[in-house]
């Protein structure tokens, strides 16, 4: 099978995205186009002149970022934004210029299949995205992004109490359904699985990610808890630094500036879609192997859904770095293959986090954790995403897919 991908040529802190589309190329011939993976020379002929050189391909992959550069954007970014919010390894003006030539010549193509992957979070998906998901469906487009099993409508409640909550996505999966493929890019590399003897972890627990209690208000009172408990706690965390929406003083050569005057209004303003403020690559590789060695280096790792009540990759880090998840209960983890005292521990109150120790013995927890780990093996590594994507764009290219779902960690296609 022959896929090309096309997408600005990105990194970002979470390297899930680079990840999930290096994963394709295991079970599939992948080429790239976009810029940052070819010359401004090529882009400037089009994606037409391109398919013609390089022959047929099966399916056509476009990134949100890519469609994010091209004009047709949604309330958030630009293609100025998506160079200054990652990691570019291309150059602004060749997605200003070229992306949205490209993307009407991509709408006009026919008789290949064609997905947009949305890979923003689906709890806060504006209108606008919607609506652009919606006129690329129009043009012969299947959107694949995150199942419809990890979303919940949220109450006009819990919308008004977090302003950036939306229902749009879980409406867009589930009136689209023959066009939506619901493939989530949470998924783990093998360079992920740690082996550990259990009992020689030399921390209790850790908490990883983002502490910020507009997005995750239940990850810092848990901290706080634990330490009141004298819990030993893993707490060398650069990600707390790196994900914050100001850049602190003393660590302001982490960051890329331009010119002197940048880099002083950035200490001022904090990070700004107009002044480029991405970490280093040393410092995000830093970064993303203190995150990994948190998880390897704790029995018990917790993990929630944030106020969006939706799954975040820690839930499938935990198992594969051999720990034991401790996690809220989030839609679709039954679906997911997650399951309470088997594979992790589901908790609902404070009390049954700090309370763990007295509840399960030291093999019962060793137990939890080796089977964890072995389930994210058999169900979620990155291979089997990639898998899925094969058997998905099969599937449409005989005419038969309409729709797909999750059940105990497994991807079933729908068929006529």
């Amino acid at each position: 099978m022959r896929v090309l991908v096309v997408d600005v040529n990105f990194d970002y802190k979470n390297p899930m995205y680079r990840q999930f589309y290096t994963s394709l190329m295991g079970c599939m011939e992948v080429d790239f186009f976009g810029p940052g993976y070819v010359s401004r020379a090529c882009l400037e002929k089009g994606i037409g002149q391109y398919l013609s050189e390089n022959g047929k391909y099966d399916a056509i992959l476009v990134g949100t970022y890519f469609v994010y550069s091209s004009g047709e954007k949604g309330l958030r970014f630009d293609a100025y934004k998506v160079h200054r919010h990652t990691i570019p390894f291309y150059r602004v003006n060749d997605a200003w210029q070229c992306c949205g030539k490209i993307l009407e010549e991509l709408k006009k193509i026919e008789g290949i299949v064609k997905l947009f992957i949305y890979y923003e979070d689906f709890m806060s998906l504006p209108v606008g995205d919607k609506s652009i998901c919606q006129k690329l469906i129009d043009c012969g487009f299947y959107i694949l992004s995150w199942p419809i099993e990890y979303m919940k409508e949220y109450s006009a409640r819990l919308m008004h109490q977090y302003s950036y909550l939306t229902n749009n996505a879980y409406k867009l999966a589930s009136e689209y359904t023959a066009n939506y493929v619901p493939i989530p890019l949470h998924g783990i590399g093998y360079h992920e699985i740690f082996i550990r003897n259990f009992s020689d972890r030399d921390y209790d627990w850790c908490i990883p990610g983002n502490r910020a209690k507009i997005y995750y208000p239940e990850r810092a009172v848990v901290h706080e808890t634990l330490e009141e408990k004298r819990k030993k706690i893993w707490d060398d965390d650069p990600f707390q630094t790196l994900s914050v929406d100001t850049i602190r003083r003393e660590h302001m050569e982490w960051y890329h500036f331009r010119n002197k005057q940048e880099k002083i209004l950035s200490w001022l303003w904090g990070k700004d879609k107009y002044i480029p403020s991405h970490p280093k690559m040393n410092y995000i590789a830093a970064c993303r192997e203190q995150y990994l060695e948190s998880m390897r280096a704790s029995k018990l790792v917790y993990a929630d859904c944030g106020a969006g009540m939706c799954f975040v990759r820690k839930y499938f880090e935990a198992g594969a770095c051999g720990a034991v998840l401790v996690a809220k209960k989030v839609p679709g983890m039954k679906e997911m293959g997650f399951i309470h005292d088997v594979n992790c521990i589901i908790v609902e109150k404070y009390d049954d986090i700090i309370n763990i120790d007295k509840k399960y013995t030291m093999q019962e927890l060793e137990v939890i954790a080796k089977n964890g780990q072995k389930f994210i093996m058999e169900k979620h590594m990155l291979v089997h995403r990639a898998e899925a994507l094969s058997r998905t764009i099969k599937s449409i290219m005989d005419g038969n897919y309409i729709g797909a779902f999750w059940e105990d960690g497994n991807y079933m296609i729908k068929q006529r």
